[in-house]
């Protein structure tokens, strides 16, 4: 049987942390001043995006016989974290309903106006599995030089890909290469082995005007009315897979090559952006 391996490849976010000190963080009196008064913070970075995706799944692996190969990152030593910002995030202390210990919430995110570097795996032909699958996160638009990303696949030859877009939907040099699904071992693609996941958010600023807050079904709807508006998403709507995420509440999943209703999965007691703990249950699945 053929291991399975997943490759985790495309952007790498480098997410500055800052939260409030506690004064059990410093015996300075000033710093303990500045804490008072609200002025005084931590600082932590942390990578995101494919690096936080394959953590997760590194995570997970033991639990369901797969192996993941992370994107190759400059050691911490090298200074990288340190000058390539992607965002500042702002946390904020919050209450806790259980317990004494510190929960922190997101009071703003700014964005840095700096264009993603293309990360992946180090790889080896000889080494790389018939049935491997490729996870890519971030914008093809974003990537102008995708040499590397086009070096990767052509020595991978994965047989799934799995594409995490973020805004600018369907456009740019990699969506070009990928959007027609992987290449099989003869060269010819496979359109049924690509799934697309997407924001709703950035289906909403492309110009798809979906209902937030309203009721499932009015999302469920607004979605299958208003998918082909906009005609630069053409190669969206006819992707094989194509999954919009609405927070951590539902997805839909849209099956563009066949003529089956999209079906909406979500939790029963909680809508998009909805600010409230998770209650114990499960998704459920409504057929559109």
């Amino acid at each position: 049987m053929n291991r399975r391996l997943l490759f985790v490849a495309g952007a790498v976010s480098y997410d500055h942390l800052l939260y409030p000190m506690s004064p059990a963080d410093d015996t300075n009196d000033r710093h303990n001043h500045e804490y008072q008064n609200g002025d005084a913070a931590q600082l932590v970075i942390r990578t995101g995006a494919a690096d936080l995706v394959a953590q997760l799944l590194a995570a997970a692996a033991p639990g369901h016989g797969f192996e993941v190969s992370g994107p190759c990152l400059q050691p911490p030593a090298s200074n990288c974290l340190k000058h390539n910002a992607s965002t500042i995030v702002d946390l904020t202390c919050q209450d806790t309903l259980h317990g004494t210990d510190l929960t922190y919430g997101v009071a703003r995110i700014r964005h840095v106006n700096k264009r993603p570097v293309w990360h992946a795996p180090a790889t080896r032909k000889e080494q790389t599995p018939l049935a491997s699958t490729v996870i890519i996160t971030g914008s093809g638009e974003a990537f102008r030089d995708i040499e590397p990303a086009l070096d990767f696949l052509q020595q991978v030859r994965p047989r799934y890909i799995i594409h995490h877009m973020t805004r600018p939907l369907a456009t740019g040099a990699l969506w070009d290469i990928i959007r027609d699904g992987p290449k099989t071992r003869d060269g010819i693609p496979d359109p049924d082995h690509l799934a697309v996941i997407i924001d709703a958010d950035d289906l909403r600023a492309a110009g798809i005007p979906l209902s937030q807050s309203l009721s499932w079904e009015a999302t469920a709807e607004d979605f299958v009315r208003y998918l082909g508006f906009n005609g630069r998403l053409d190669t969206l709507v006819t992707c094989p897979n194509l999954i919009v995420r609405f927070g951590t509440q539902g997805v839909i999943h849209h099956r563009g090559r066949d003529a089956v209703d999209p079906r909406l999965y979500y939790h029963p007691r909680r809508m998009e952006r909805d600010g409230q703990s998770w209650q114990e249950g499960h998704m459920v699945r409504q057929i559109m």
